[in-house]
């Protein structure tokens, strides 16, 4: 009977490279956050050849792709494999003696303008969706918009000396949405929703090798109140969402009453997110990706349904683990 292993299949600059870094490759962490941050994935090396310092010196604008494979899991013809996407070459370093080094890369546009140049631009009677198509063009990648519900209009947004990275990442933040980038794309997607869906899965305690559980009650809400004044008629005007003890104030310039409304909603669910936190290690699982929902069980109290956060998947000596942030769906 085979016994379950697990590798990943590289990539460097559109060729493959996993035959002949086998036998210089030491681990491989492959890190997923549903929003807010590129995926990354980072590569822990042996040199004792002198081949990385050498011949195979990585030079700026690199790019790796990378796929976990993992064969025989659960049982014997089980293949699972995980897309992780490809990366841009953002740090590397080496040490010695041994010769051992760390690569490290990130999922970002090859156009480094997306992330590290500042722009300023009016936008007017746009939406969401136009700008971020837009901007992704503008960095040479496509734009997934997963949001339903139609349109989010804007009469006139100011884009004053940020990157394009940063002003979209914050404007999709503005109205309950989570952005990051993953293979190439730019991927907008509604956290609300995606929290709305079943679970792909489920955690038992006999797969978790550790963990640790926390709360928060400081800094969550039952309800929010927006503020903001009437162009028009100079009258001040409070939407109200929610009820109960602990209300969200927030004040500032809206297009109408239902932008008034979709700006304080998000802000009481971004507020409210991650109130529970669970984080652990367990074996790895090549199916699952941040911004899916898992089951927890048999764990009393702190049992439930959990929207992951972000995975690290870790595969090298030590077989495949990935470390789980998850906030509970309350």
């Amino acid at each position: 009977m085979r016994t379950r292993r697990a590798y990943v299949d590289l990539a460097w600059n559109g060729a493959a490279v996993s035959g002949k870094m086998s036998g210089y490759q030491k681990d491989v962490t492959y890190t997923d956050p549903a929003s807010g941050e590129a995926d990354s994935i980072d590569i822990s090396i042996h040199d004792r050849a002198g081949k990385w310092i050498g011949p195979w010196f990585p030079e700026t604008g690199d790019t790796l792709a990378a796929t976990i494979k993992a064969m025989d899991w659960e049982r014997e013809g089980d293949t699972r494999i995980l897309p992780c996407g490809s990366f841009v070459l953002d740090n590397f370093n080496f040490s010695g003696w041994p010769i051992a080094g760390a690569i490290s890369g990130v999922s970002v546009p090859a156009d480094s303008a997306f992330r590290e140049t500042a722009r300023s631009k009016t936008w007017e009677n746009a939406t969401v969706e136009e700008i971020g198509k837009e901007i992704a063009g503008r960095a040479g990648v496509s734009l997934f918009y997963d949001v339903e519900g139609g349109p989010i209009p804007l009469k006139t947004i100011e884009q004053s000396e940020r990157t394009d990275c940063d002003f979209y990442m914050e404007l999709c933040g503005t109205y309950g949405l989570s952005m990051k980038v993953y293979s190439k794309r730019i991927v907008v997607f509604d956290r609300e929703a995606y929290k709305a869906k079943g679970p792909v899965g489920a955690i038992a305690p006999d797969i978790i090798q550790s963990w640790n559980w926390e709360r928060k009650l400081a800094g969550t809400y039952t309800g929010g109140e927006y503020t903001y004044t009437d162009p028009g008629t100079e009258e001040e005007i409070k939407v109200n969402v929610g009820g109960g003890p602990r209300i969200l104030k927030v004040s500032g310039k809206v297009d109408s009453k239902a932008d008034a409304e979709r700006k304080i909603r998000a802000a009481v669910a971004n507020a409210n997110h991650g109130a529970s936190k669970l984080s652990m290690t367990i074996m790895g699982n090549a199916l699952w990706a941040a911004s899916q929902c898992v089951s927890v069980m048999d764990m009393g109290k702190l049992s439930g349904k959990y929207y992951i956060d972000q995975i690290a998947h870790h595969v090298g000596g030590s077989g495949y683990t990935m470390d789980l942030e998850l906030s509970l769906v309350e």
